[in-house]
């Protein structure tokens, strides 16, 4: 009777891992040779920070943020932000709204040779009295 209770545990705790594994590979998505693991949110479907900088040193930040149908307005902290001795220091700021469930961020800025500079943005998406936020980081670019 013990050996088949302990082998019927031993099951149930193999069957429980087997499910924990398969719920967080439906989360990953391919990007390249990459895996990227994505957070689940309630209110926010997509939230993305990018940077480019062309050549003359025209920073393009974007930050794009899609709430699901229940989200009625999205806010953003948005931060340029330059490497420079050894940390990350904010050269410039925007804040940003939405009264939809679609934040759309776009702008450019002039940035110095010879640094790198990446995207932060903190963004909230609200659904009446409540609501979501995260905060999102770019890619790095030297320019």
């Amino acid at each position: 009777m013990r050996k088949k209770f302990i082998a019927m545990m031993i099951t149930v705790v193999l069957l429980t891992n087997l499910f924990v594994v398969t719920s967080a590979a439906e989360t990953e998505v391919f990007k390249g040779n990459q895996i990227i693991i994505s957070p689940m949110y309630t209110y926010i479907s997509n939230a993305e920070a990018l940077l480019s900088i062309n050549s003359s040193g025209k920073a393009k930040p974007e930050v794009y943020v899609t709430g699901n149908s229940a989200v009625t307005s999205i806010k953003a902290s948005i931060f340029l932000q330059q490497y420079r001795n050894g940390s990350w220091t904010t050269i410039k700021i925007w804040n940003e709204s939405s009264n939809s469930n679609i934040l759309n961020f776009v702008d450019t800025y002039d940035v110095s040779n010879g640094y790198e500079y990446r995207v932060r943005a903190t963004v909230t998406a609200y659904s009446g009295q409540k609501s979501e936020s995260t905060t999102l980081t770019s890619n790095s670019v030297r320019h």
